[in-house]
Protein backbone atom coordinates (compact mmCIF):
# COMPACT_ATOMS: atom_id res chain seq x y z
CA UNK A 1 0.00 0.00 0.00
CA UNK A 2 2.96 2.22 1.06
CA UNK A 3 6.54 2.31 -0.42
CA UNK A 4 9.27 5.10 0.30
CA UNK A 5 10.39 6.48 -2.99
CA UNK A 6 13.30 9.24 -1.48
CA UNK A 7 13.92 10.17 1.97
CA UNK A 8 15.32 13.31 4.09
CA UNK A 9 15.67 13.65 8.28
CA UNK A 10 12.04 11.42 8.78
CA UNK A 11 10.78 13.23 5.98
CA UNK A 12 9.90 10.87 2.70
CA UNK A 13 8.41 11.17 -0.46
CA UNK A 14 6.23 8.06 -0.35
CA UNK A 15 3.42 6.25 -3.57
CA UNK A 16 0.22 5.36 -1.79
CA UNK A 17 -2.11 3.09 -3.13
CA UNK A 18 -5.27 2.93 -2.19
CA UNK A 19 -8.32 1.28 -3.96
CA UNK A 20 -6.65 1.04 -7.10
CA UNK A 21 -5.82 5.10 -6.72
CA UNK A 22 -1.92 6.24 -6.57
CA UNK A 23 -1.18 9.43 -4.50
CA UNK A 24 2.19 10.88 -3.70
CA UNK A 25 3.16 11.79 -0.65
CA UNK A 26 3.89 14.16 1.64
CA UNK A 27 0.11 15.39 0.48
CA UNK A 28 -2.19 18.06 1.51
CA UNK A 29 -6.21 17.32 1.33
CA UNK A 30 -8.23 20.12 1.27
CA UNK A 31 -11.43 19.73 3.69
CA UNK A 32 -14.82 19.49 1.75
CA UNK A 33 -18.12 20.55 3.58
CA UNK A 34 -19.96 17.93 1.88
CA UNK A 35 -23.26 20.70 2.84
CA UNK A 36 -21.35 23.52 0.76
CA UNK A 37 -17.96 24.21 -0.48
CA UNK A 38 -16.55 27.70 -1.44
CA UNK A 39 -14.48 25.34 -4.46
CA UNK A 40 -16.25 22.29 -5.88
CA UNK A 41 -14.30 18.86 -5.49
CA UNK A 42 -14.76 18.74 -9.43
CA UNK A 43 -12.61 22.25 -9.64
CA UNK A 44 -10.01 21.05 -6.97
CA UNK A 45 -9.60 17.69 -9.63
CA UNK A 46 -9.30 19.38 -12.49
CA UNK A 47 -7.57 23.09 -11.84
CA UNK A 48 -6.15 22.65 -8.55
CA UNK A 49 -4.77 19.10 -9.22
CA UNK A 50 -5.99 17.82 -5.72
CA UNK A 51 -5.30 13.72 -5.47
CA UNK A 52 -6.94 13.63 -2.76
CA UNK A 53 -9.67 15.06 -0.40
CA UNK A 54 -11.31 14.48 3.08
CA UNK A 55 -14.60 15.06 4.14
CA UNK A 56 -16.80 14.61 7.14
CA UNK A 57 -18.88 11.17 7.10
CA UNK A 58 -20.72 12.25 10.52
CA UNK A 59 -21.85 15.39 8.90
CA UNK A 60 -23.52 13.65 5.45
CA UNK A 61 -24.79 11.02 7.77
CA UNK A 62 -26.81 13.71 9.53
CA UNK A 63 -28.29 15.59 6.50
CA UNK A 64 -30.46 15.39 3.87
CA UNK A 65 -27.49 14.15 1.53
CA UNK A 66 -27.65 11.03 3.69
CA UNK A 67 -30.09 9.05 1.01
CA UNK A 68 -28.14 10.57 -2.03
CA UNK A 69 -24.55 9.07 -0.55
CA UNK A 70 -26.13 5.79 0.34
CA UNK A 71 -27.91 5.03 -3.38
CA UNK A 72 -24.71 7.26 -5.41
CA UNK A 73 -21.54 6.99 -3.62
CA UNK A 74 -19.40 9.68 -1.77
CA UNK A 75 -17.75 9.87 -5.14
CA UNK A 76 -20.84 10.37 -7.46
CA UNK A 77 -21.75 12.65 -4.19
CA UNK A 78 -19.07 15.19 -4.42
CA UNK A 79 -17.99 14.74 -8.65
CA UNK A 80 -14.55 13.57 -7.37
CA UNK A 81 -12.67 10.75 -9.23
CA UNK A 82 -9.68 11.02 -6.46
CA UNK A 83 -8.64 9.29 -3.08
CA UNK A 84 -11.79 10.36 -0.83
CA UNK A 85 -10.66 10.03 2.85
CA UNK A 86 -13.56 10.39 5.51
CA UNK A 87 -13.75 11.97 9.10
CA UNK A 88 -16.02 9.95 11.78
CA UNK A 89 -17.24 12.68 13.44
CA UNK A 90 -14.34 13.22 15.83
CA UNK A 91 -14.05 16.83 15.58
CA UNK A 92 -17.53 17.24 16.46
CA UNK A 93 -17.06 15.03 19.17
CA UNK A 94 -14.56 17.40 20.82
CA UNK A 95 -16.15 20.71 19.57
CA UNK A 96 -19.47 19.82 21.09
CA UNK A 97 -18.69 16.78 23.52
CA UNK A 98 -21.49 14.54 22.01
CA UNK A 99 -22.72 13.28 18.86
CA UNK A 100 -25.81 11.08 18.04
CA UNK A 101 -24.08 8.43 16.21
CA UNK A 102 -21.96 5.16 17.45
CA UNK A 103 -18.67 3.43 16.14
CA UNK A 104 -20.45 1.20 14.85
CA UNK A 105 -23.02 2.82 13.06
CA UNK A 106 -20.19 5.79 11.04
CA UNK A 107 -17.96 3.02 10.50
CA UNK A 108 -20.65 1.12 8.45
CA UNK A 109 -22.17 4.27 6.99
CA UNK A 110 -18.37 5.30 5.53
CA UNK A 111 -18.06 1.03 4.07
CA UNK A 112 -21.36 2.01 2.42
CA UNK A 113 -21.07 5.04 0.98
CA UNK A 114 -17.56 3.88 -0.72
CA UNK A 115 -15.11 6.19 1.62
CA UNK A 116 -11.50 5.35 0.43
CA UNK A 117 -10.16 6.07 3.87
CA UNK A 118 -12.61 5.94 6.82
CA UNK A 119 -12.33 6.41 10.41
CA UNK A 120 -13.47 4.73 13.37
CA UNK A 121 -15.04 7.10 15.98
CA UNK A 122 -11.87 7.50 18.59
CA UNK A 123 -12.49 10.24 21.19
CA UNK A 124 -9.78 13.37 20.87
CA UNK A 125 -8.49 14.80 24.28
CA UNK A 126 -8.33 18.35 24.84
CA UNK A 127 -4.98 19.70 25.97
CA UNK A 128 -5.97 20.61 29.21
CA UNK A 129 -8.04 17.50 30.32
CA UNK A 130 -6.34 15.82 33.41
CA UNK A 131 -4.06 12.62 33.02
CA UNK A 132 -7.05 10.72 34.78
CA UNK A 133 -9.52 11.62 31.91
CA UNK A 134 -7.17 10.91 29.24
CA UNK A 135 -6.60 7.51 30.39
CA UNK A 136 -9.70 6.53 30.47
CA UNK A 137 -10.82 8.46 27.00
CA UNK A 138 -8.18 6.74 25.22
CA UNK A 139 -8.99 3.25 26.68
CA UNK A 140 -12.39 3.69 24.48
CA UNK A 141 -10.25 5.04 21.87
CA UNK A 142 -8.37 1.56 21.90
CA UNK A 143 -11.68 -0.18 22.82
CA UNK A 144 -13.07 1.30 19.47
CA UNK A 145 -10.41 0.29 17.45
CA UNK A 146 -10.65 -3.20 17.84
CA UNK A 147 -14.02 -2.93 17.27
CA UNK A 148 -13.67 -1.18 13.82
CA UNK A 149 -11.12 -4.03 13.06
CA UNK A 150 -14.22 -6.27 13.11
CA UNK A 151 -16.02 -3.70 10.72
CA UNK A 152 -13.09 -2.74 8.03
CA UNK A 153 -13.54 -3.63 4.92
CA UNK A 154 -11.48 -1.43 3.15
CA UNK A 155 -8.23 1.21 3.86
CA UNK A 156 -8.75 2.33 7.49
CA UNK A 157 -7.18 4.93 9.95
CA UNK A 158 -6.16 3.85 13.27
CA UNK A 159 -6.48 7.61 15.16
CA UNK A 160 -3.60 8.02 18.27
CA UNK A 161 -4.91 9.58 21.27
CA UNK A 162 -3.35 10.64 24.11
CA UNK A 163 -3.87 14.32 24.69
CA UNK A 164 -0.68 15.89 25.73
CA UNK A 165 0.65 12.73 27.60
CA UNK A 166 3.33 11.01 26.29
CA UNK A 167 3.31 8.15 27.93
CA UNK A 168 -0.23 7.55 26.45
CA UNK A 169 0.45 8.84 22.87
CA UNK A 170 3.51 6.10 23.29
CA UNK A 171 1.09 3.51 24.85
CA UNK A 172 -1.71 4.29 21.62
CA UNK A 173 0.89 4.17 19.30
CA UNK A 174 2.43 0.60 20.18
CA UNK A 175 -1.56 -0.74 20.88
CA UNK A 176 -3.21 0.76 17.43
CA UNK A 177 0.33 -0.31 15.96
CA UNK A 178 -0.03 -3.93 16.59
CA UNK A 179 -3.91 -3.93 14.65
CA UNK A 180 -4.68 -3.41 11.13
CA UNK A 181 -4.41 -0.26 10.22
CA UNK A 182 -3.22 1.31 6.97
CA UNK A 183 -2.87 5.17 8.45
CA UNK A 184 -2.19 6.62 11.64
CA UNK A 185 -3.67 9.85 11.77
CA UNK A 186 -1.78 12.13 15.07
CA UNK A 187 -5.39 13.31 16.55
CA UNK A 188 -6.64 16.30 18.59
CA UNK A 189 -3.50 18.50 17.76
CA UNK A 190 -5.54 21.55 16.63
CA UNK A 191 -5.77 23.45 20.01
CA UNK A 192 -2.02 23.32 20.03
CA UNK A 193 -2.06 24.73 16.39
CA UNK A 194 -4.48 27.14 17.34
CA UNK A 195 -2.31 28.55 19.69
CA UNK A 196 0.52 28.83 18.29
CA UNK A 197 2.50 25.88 20.59
CA UNK A 198 4.36 23.81 18.79
CA UNK A 199 7.08 22.62 21.38
CA UNK A 200 4.20 19.96 22.78
CA UNK A 201 3.23 19.38 19.02
CA UNK A 202 6.84 18.22 18.08
CA UNK A 203 6.78 15.66 21.22
CA UNK A 204 3.81 14.09 20.65
CA UNK A 205 4.75 13.42 16.79
CA UNK A 206 8.24 11.88 17.38
CA UNK A 207 6.71 10.17 20.44
CA UNK A 208 4.22 8.80 18.40
CA UNK A 209 6.92 8.14 15.09
CA UNK A 210 9.26 6.70 17.36
CA UNK A 211 6.52 4.02 18.43
CA UNK A 212 4.40 3.34 15.56
CA UNK A 213 5.12 0.73 12.47
CA UNK A 214 7.64 2.82 10.00
CA UNK A 215 5.79 0.89 7.34
CA UNK A 216 2.31 3.12 7.39
CA UNK A 217 1.89 6.29 6.43
CA UNK A 218 1.39 9.62 9.43
CA UNK A 219 -1.75 11.69 9.04
CA UNK A 220 -1.47 15.02 11.22
CA UNK A 221 -4.78 15.64 12.10
CA UNK A 222 -6.03 19.54 10.97
CA UNK A 223 -2.78 20.76 10.23
CA UNK A 224 -2.76 22.76 6.92
CA UNK A 225 -0.67 26.12 7.44
CA UNK A 226 2.27 26.48 4.71
CA UNK A 227 4.01 27.54 8.19
CA UNK A 228 4.29 24.38 9.84
CA UNK A 229 4.07 21.63 6.25
CA UNK A 230 8.07 21.74 6.18
CA UNK A 231 8.86 20.98 9.71
CA UNK A 232 5.83 18.29 10.09
CA UNK A 233 7.14 16.20 6.63
CA UNK A 234 10.46 16.80 8.76
CA UNK A 235 9.23 15.17 11.51
CA UNK A 236 7.60 12.12 9.72
CA UNK A 237 4.49 13.32 8.82
CA UNK A 238 3.66 11.90 5.31
CA UNK A 239 -0.66 13.41 4.86
CA UNK A 240 -2.15 16.60 6.13
CA UNK A 241 -5.55 18.31 5.80
CA UNK A 242 -6.25 21.98 5.49
CA UNK A 243 -9.74 24.17 6.33
CA UNK A 244 -7.61 26.80 6.66
CA UNK A 245 -7.74 27.81 2.99
CA UNK A 246 -11.11 28.63 3.55
CA UNK A 247 -11.27 29.28 7.76
CA UNK A 248 -8.74 31.55 6.97
CA UNK A 249 -10.25 33.52 3.81
CA UNK A 250 -13.43 34.04 5.72
CA UNK A 251 -10.92 36.51 8.07
CA UNK A 252 -9.34 38.10 5.04
CA UNK A 253 -6.08 36.38 5.84
CA UNK A 254 -3.75 35.51 3.53
CA UNK A 255 -1.57 32.40 4.21
CA UNK A 256 2.14 32.43 3.18
CA UNK A 257 4.78 29.91 4.27
CA UNK A 258 6.39 33.11 6.29
CA UNK A 259 3.10 33.09 8.38
CA UNK A 260 -0.58 35.04 8.05
CA UNK A 261 -0.82 38.11 6.99
CA UNK A 262 -4.15 40.26 7.06
CA UNK A 263 -5.38 41.59 3.51
CA UNK A 264 -5.81 44.92 4.55
CA UNK A 265 -2.19 45.37 5.29
CA UNK A 266 -0.60 44.17 2.34
CA UNK A 267 0.19 46.70 -0.38
CA UNK A 268 1.25 43.84 -2.68
CA UNK A 269 0.59 40.61 -3.22
CA UNK A 270 3.80 38.32 -2.51
CA UNK A 271 2.80 35.45 -4.53
CA UNK A 272 2.66 34.76 -8.10
CA UNK A 273 -0.54 32.25 -8.39
CA UNK A 274 -3.05 32.47 -10.98
CA UNK A 275 -4.92 34.83 -8.97
CA UNK A 276 -2.53 36.76 -7.04
CA UNK A 277 -0.77 37.94 -10.74
CA UNK A 278 -3.64 39.18 -11.76
CA UNK A 279 -4.23 41.65 -9.52
CA UNK A 280 -3.15 43.88 -6.31
CA UNK A 281 -4.64 44.14 -2.66
CA UNK A 282 -6.18 47.35 -3.43
CA UNK A 283 -8.52 46.10 -5.79
CA UNK A 284 -9.67 42.90 -3.79
CA UNK A 285 -10.27 44.87 -0.67
CA UNK A 286 -12.17 47.44 -2.27
CA UNK A 287 -14.39 44.01 -3.85
CA UNK A 288 -17.89 42.78 -1.99
CA UNK A 289 -17.41 40.44 0.32
CA UNK A 290 -18.13 37.31 -1.64
CA UNK A 291 -15.63 37.87 -4.00
CA UNK A 292 -12.77 38.69 -1.48
CA UNK A 293 -13.18 35.02 -0.12
CA UNK A 294 -13.13 33.29 -2.96
CA UNK A 295 -10.11 35.01 -4.21
CA UNK A 296 -8.35 34.38 -0.40
CA UNK A 297 -9.93 30.88 -0.42
CA UNK A 298 -8.14 30.17 -4.01
CA UNK A 299 -4.67 31.95 -2.81
CA UNK A 300 -4.32 30.26 0.08
CA UNK A 301 -4.78 26.92 -1.64
CA UNK A 302 -2.39 27.46 -4.15
CA UNK A 303 0.23 28.63 -1.65
CA UNK A 304 -0.26 25.07 0.40
CA UNK A 305 0.27 23.09 -3.17
CA UNK A 306 3.59 25.17 -3.90
CA UNK A 307 4.60 24.60 -0.52
CA UNK A 308 4.77 21.07 -0.83
CA UNK A 309 6.12 20.80 -3.97
CA UNK A 310 8.90 22.47 -2.36
CA UNK A 311 9.03 20.55 0.33
CA UNK A 312 9.35 17.41 -2.02
CA UNK A 313 12.05 18.73 -4.42
CA UNK A 314 13.62 19.86 -1.15
CA UNK A 315 13.72 16.19 0.00
CA UNK A 316 14.57 14.62 -3.37
CA UNK A 317 17.60 17.00 -3.52
CA UNK A 318 18.37 16.20 0.50
CA UNK A 319 17.73 20.02 1.56
CA UNK A 320 14.99 19.81 3.79
CA UNK A 321 16.73 20.46 7.07
CA UNK A 322 17.67 23.98 5.31
CA UNK A 323 14.39 24.41 4.16
CA UNK A 324 12.94 23.45 7.86
CA UNK A 325 15.36 26.08 9.36
CA UNK A 326 14.55 28.84 7.05
CA UNK A 327 10.93 28.37 7.65
CA UNK A 328 11.19 28.18 11.62
CA UNK A 329 12.67 31.87 11.76
CA UNK A 330 8.70 33.00 10.98
CA UNK A 331 7.72 32.19 14.26
CA UNK A 332 9.54 32.24 17.79
CA UNK A 333 7.66 29.34 19.17
CA UNK A 334 8.61 27.33 15.89
CA UNK A 335 12.19 28.28 16.83
CA UNK A 336 12.18 27.33 19.98
CA UNK A 337 10.56 24.22 19.17
CA UNK A 338 12.92 23.12 17.05
CA UNK A 339 15.42 22.27 20.25
CA UNK A 340 13.45 19.46 21.01
CA UNK A 341 15.25 17.73 17.98
CA UNK A 342 18.07 17.28 20.42
CA UNK A 343 15.82 15.12 22.49
CA UNK A 344 15.19 12.67 19.88
CA UNK A 345 18.53 12.99 17.52
CA UNK A 346 19.51 9.06 18.38
CA UNK A 347 16.01 8.15 16.94
CA UNK A 348 16.42 10.32 14.02
CA UNK A 349 19.89 9.56 13.22
CA UNK A 350 18.63 5.97 12.36
CA UNK A 351 16.95 7.31 9.23
CA UNK A 352 18.81 10.23 8.05
CA UNK A 353 20.33 9.70 4.61
CA UNK A 354 24.50 9.35 4.48
CA UNK A 355 24.93 11.37 1.21
CA UNK A 356 22.64 13.79 -0.68
CA UNK A 357 22.47 15.65 -3.59
CA UNK A 358 23.44 19.23 -2.33
CA UNK A 359 25.94 20.46 0.05
CA UNK A 360 25.58 20.67 3.96
CA UNK A 361 24.77 24.53 4.80
CA UNK A 362 25.59 25.85 8.19
CA UNK A 363 22.14 28.53 8.90
CA UNK A 364 22.93 29.38 12.47
CA UNK A 365 23.89 27.55 15.62
CA UNK A 366 20.42 25.86 15.80
CA UNK A 367 21.98 23.45 12.48
CA UNK A 368 24.08 21.76 15.48
CA UNK A 369 20.73 20.32 16.32
CA UNK A 370 20.54 17.66 13.42
CA UNK A 371 21.27 13.96 14.25
CA UNK A 372 23.91 14.02 11.48
CA UNK A 373 26.10 16.17 13.90
CA UNK A 374 25.84 13.35 16.86
CA UNK A 375 26.95 10.73 13.70
CA UNK A 376 29.60 12.08 12.42
CA UNK A 377 31.48 12.22 16.18
CA UNK A 378 30.72 8.67 15.97
CA UNK A 379 33.50 8.23 12.69
CA UNK A 380 35.33 10.87 13.35
CA UNK A 381 38.09 9.99 15.49
CA UNK A 382 39.56 6.74 13.97
CA UNK A 383 40.80 8.83 11.23
CA UNK A 384 44.16 10.14 11.76
CA UNK A 385 45.80 13.65 10.53
CA UNK A 386 46.21 16.91 10.56
CA UNK A 387 42.34 18.63 11.09
CA UNK A 388 40.28 21.99 10.31
CA UNK A 389 37.52 23.89 12.24
CA UNK A 390 34.03 23.32 11.00
CA UNK A 391 31.02 25.27 12.39
CA UNK A 392 28.88 22.35 13.03
CA UNK A 393 31.33 19.41 13.52
CA UNK A 394 34.13 21.19 15.44
CA UNK A 395 37.76 19.37 14.50
CA UNK A 396 37.53 17.38 10.74
CA UNK A 397 40.28 15.45 9.29
CA UNK A 398 41.89 17.65 6.54
CA UNK A 399 41.42 14.08 4.60
CA UNK A 400 37.76 14.89 4.17
CA UNK A 401 37.64 18.47 3.09
CA UNK A 402 35.90 17.96 0.09
CA UNK A 403 33.58 15.20 1.08
CA UNK A 404 29.80 15.24 2.51
CA UNK A 405 29.24 16.74 4.84
CA UNK A 406 32.15 18.71 5.70
CA UNK A 407 32.73 20.67 2.14
CA UNK A 408 34.92 23.73 2.61
CA UNK A 409 36.28 25.96 0.49
CA UNK A 410 39.91 26.34 2.45
CA UNK A 411 42.66 24.76 0.16
CA UNK A 412 45.08 22.24 2.94
CA UNK A 413 48.30 20.96 1.58
CA UNK A 414 47.33 17.00 1.97
CA UNK A 415 48.90 13.79 0.12
CA UNK A 416 46.82 11.79 -2.40
CA UNK A 417 47.30 8.49 -0.10
CA UNK A 418 45.94 10.59 3.04
CA UNK A 419 42.76 11.44 1.10
CA UNK A 420 41.80 8.38 -0.05
CA UNK A 421 43.01 7.15 3.38
CA UNK A 422 40.39 9.18 5.27
CA UNK A 423 37.45 8.61 2.63
CA UNK A 424 37.75 4.99 2.66
CA UNK A 425 38.08 4.77 6.42
CA UNK A 426 34.79 7.82 6.96
CA UNK A 427 33.04 5.74 4.41
CA UNK A 428 33.45 2.14 5.24
CA UNK A 429 35.09 1.85 8.51
CA UNK A 430 38.62 1.03 9.70
CA UNK A 431 38.90 -2.24 8.70
CA UNK A 432 38.92 -0.49 5.10
CA UNK A 433 41.99 1.60 5.37
CA UNK A 434 43.96 -0.38 2.99
CA UNK A 435 40.79 -0.73 0.27
CA UNK A 436 43.04 1.18 -2.23
CA UNK A 437 46.66 0.49 -1.60
CA UNK A 438 48.65 0.81 -4.43
CA UNK A 439 46.27 2.17 -6.30
CA UNK A 440 46.69 4.20 -9.59
CA UNK A 441 44.94 7.81 -9.69
CA UNK A 442 43.02 9.19 -12.67
CA UNK A 443 42.23 12.59 -12.80
CA UNK A 444 38.90 14.48 -13.49
CA UNK A 445 39.28 18.07 -15.55
CA UNK A 446 39.32 20.07 -12.60
CA UNK A 447 42.87 18.31 -11.64
CA UNK A 448 40.90 16.20 -8.38
CA UNK A 449 40.56 12.60 -7.87
CA UNK A 450 38.23 10.91 -10.02
CA UNK A 451 38.85 7.28 -10.59
CA UNK A 452 41.21 4.25 -8.88
CA UNK A 453 42.64 1.59 -10.51
CA UNK A 454 44.77 -1.72 -9.56
CA UNK A 455 46.16 -3.74 -12.53
CA UNK A 456 44.00 -1.73 -15.37
CA UNK A 457 40.73 -2.82 -13.00
CA UNK A 458 38.77 0.10 -12.14
CA UNK A 459 37.99 -0.47 -8.28
CA UNK A 460 36.09 2.97 -7.74
CA UNK A 461 35.16 6.54 -8.76
CA UNK A 462 35.41 9.12 -6.78
CA UNK A 463 31.89 11.22 -7.39
CA UNK A 464 32.35 14.82 -7.87
CA UNK A 465 29.31 15.63 -6.34
CA UNK A 466 29.46 14.00 -2.27
CA UNK A 467 33.01 13.68 -2.71
CA UNK A 468 32.25 9.70 -1.41
CA UNK A 469 33.48 6.91 -3.48
CA UNK A 470 31.33 4.81 -5.98
CA UNK A 471 32.38 0.92 -5.95
CA UNK A 472 32.96 -1.19 -8.85
CA UNK A 473 32.08 -4.83 -8.38
CA UNK A 474 36.16 -5.43 -8.20
CA UNK A 475 36.22 -2.87 -5.59
CA UNK A 476 33.35 -4.54 -3.57
CA UNK A 477 35.32 -7.84 -3.49
CA UNK A 478 38.59 -6.02 -2.36
CA UNK A 479 35.93 -4.46 0.19
CA UNK A 480 34.03 -7.66 1.37
CA UNK A 481 37.49 -9.57 1.62
CA UNK A 482 38.56 -6.63 4.33
CA UNK A 483 35.37 -6.69 6.50
CA UNK A 484 34.17 -8.88 8.67
CA UNK A 485 30.33 -10.58 8.39
CA UNK A 486 28.03 -8.76 8.72
CA UNK A 487 29.58 -5.73 8.27
CA UNK A 488 28.34 -3.18 5.11
CA UNK A 489 26.09 -6.41 3.64
CA UNK A 490 22.48 -6.60 2.86
CA UNK A 491 22.08 -10.31 2.76
CA UNK A 492 19.67 -11.69 -0.07
CA UNK A 493 16.80 -14.50 0.33
CA UNK A 494 17.61 -17.27 -1.90
CA UNK A 495 14.76 -16.84 -3.91
CA UNK A 496 16.53 -13.23 -5.14
CA UNK A 497 19.99 -14.62 -5.55
CA UNK A 498 19.71 -14.99 -9.06
CA UNK A 499 18.45 -11.55 -10.17
CA UNK A 500 21.24 -9.97 -7.72
CA UNK A 501 23.86 -11.79 -9.72
CA UNK A 502 22.27 -10.47 -13.36
CA UNK A 503 22.41 -6.85 -11.32
CA UNK A 504 18.75 -6.63 -10.73
CA UNK A 505 17.22 -4.11 -7.54
CA UNK A 506 17.04 -6.16 -4.47
CA UNK A 507 13.65 -5.61 -3.11
CA UNK A 508 12.57 -5.03 0.52
CA UNK A 509 10.89 -8.23 0.94
CA UNK A 510 13.53 -10.27 -0.31
CA UNK A 511 16.45 -9.04 2.09
CA UNK A 512 17.13 -11.69 5.16
CA UNK A 513 19.37 -9.48 7.24
CA UNK A 514 21.49 -6.58 7.00
CA UNK A 515 23.85 -4.57 8.50
CA UNK A 516 22.54 -2.81 11.55
CA UNK A 517 25.01 0.22 11.64
CA UNK A 518 24.23 1.44 8.15
CA UNK A 519 22.09 3.70 6.81
CA UNK A 520 20.39 4.38 4.01
CA UNK A 521 22.13 5.64 0.66
CA UNK A 522 25.36 4.06 1.77
CA UNK A 523 27.42 2.03 -0.67
CA UNK A 524 26.84 -1.75 0.63
CA UNK A 525 27.55 -5.40 0.23
CA UNK A 526 24.74 -8.09 -1.20
CA UNK A 527 25.78 -11.01 0.05
CA UNK A 528 23.34 -14.81 -0.15
CA UNK A 529 23.26 -16.28 3.14
CA UNK A 530 26.65 -17.83 3.39
CA UNK A 531 28.66 -14.44 2.39
CA UNK A 532 29.10 -15.26 -1.04
CA UNK A 533 29.43 -11.58 -2.68
CA UNK A 534 26.49 -11.35 -5.35
CA UNK A 535 26.52 -7.35 -6.10
CA UNK A 536 27.26 -4.08 -5.01
CA UNK A 537 24.21 -1.16 -4.74
CA UNK A 538 23.11 1.87 -2.90
CA UNK A 539 20.79 1.18 0.65
CA UNK A 540 17.53 3.16 -0.37
CA UNK A 541 16.03 2.76 2.95
CA UNK A 542 17.01 2.59 6.90
CA UNK A 543 17.48 -1.26 8.50
CA UNK A 544 14.29 -0.63 10.13
CA UNK A 545 12.77 0.11 7.00
CA UNK A 546 13.98 -2.67 4.86
CA UNK A 547 13.00 -4.88 7.79
CA UNK A 548 9.24 -3.64 8.19
CA UNK A 549 8.63 -2.80 4.14
CA UNK A 550 6.90 -5.48 2.06
CA UNK A 551 7.12 -2.70 -0.95
CA UNK A 552 9.73 -1.17 -2.70
CA UNK A 553 13.26 -1.52 -3.57
CA UNK A 554 15.51 -1.78 -0.56
CA UNK A 555 18.91 -1.72 -2.62
CA UNK A 556 19.84 -0.02 -5.92
CA UNK A 557 22.06 -3.06 -7.62
CA UNK A 558 24.85 -1.10 -9.40
CA UNK A 559 26.60 -4.41 -10.18
CA UNK A 560 26.02 -7.59 -10.49
CA UNK A 561 28.73 -10.65 -10.19
CA UNK A 562 27.46 -12.03 -13.45
CA UNK A 563 27.02 -8.22 -14.98
CA UNK A 564 30.73 -7.14 -14.29
CA UNK A 565 32.17 -4.47 -17.07
CA UNK A 566 34.32 -1.55 -16.63
CA UNK A 567 32.83 2.19 -18.18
Amino acid sequence: MFEIRAKDGLGRIGRLQVNGKVVETPVVMPVINPARSEIPPRELREKFKAPMLITNAYIIHQSSLREEALQKGVHSLLHFDGIIETDSGSFQLMTYGNISVSNEEIIQFQNEIGSDISTFLDIPTLPDASFEQAERELEMTVKRARKAQELKKGAMNGTIQGGRFLPLRKKASKDLGKMDFDIHPIGAVVPFLLKYQFTPLVDIILTCKRYLPVERPVHLFGAGHPLILAFAVLLGCDLFDSAAYILYAKGHRYLTPFGTKNLENLSYFPCECPVCSNTDPEVVSTSEEPEIIQFLTRHNLYATFVEVRKIKQAIHEGSLWELVESRMRNHPNLYQSYRIIKKYSSHIEKFEPFTKRTGFFYTGKETKYRPICKRVKRRLPVIKGDTYDHPAFGKVPTSLSQTYPFHTDEVFEISEEEIIKGISIYQFGPHAESLFENSTITYGKTGKIRHLYRDQTLLATLRPMDGLFVLTFEGAERLHSLLLYPERRVIADEEAVPFVREGKDLFAKFVVGLDENLRCYEEVLIVDEHDVLLGVGKLLLSPEEVKAFNKGVAVQCRRGVNAVHNP
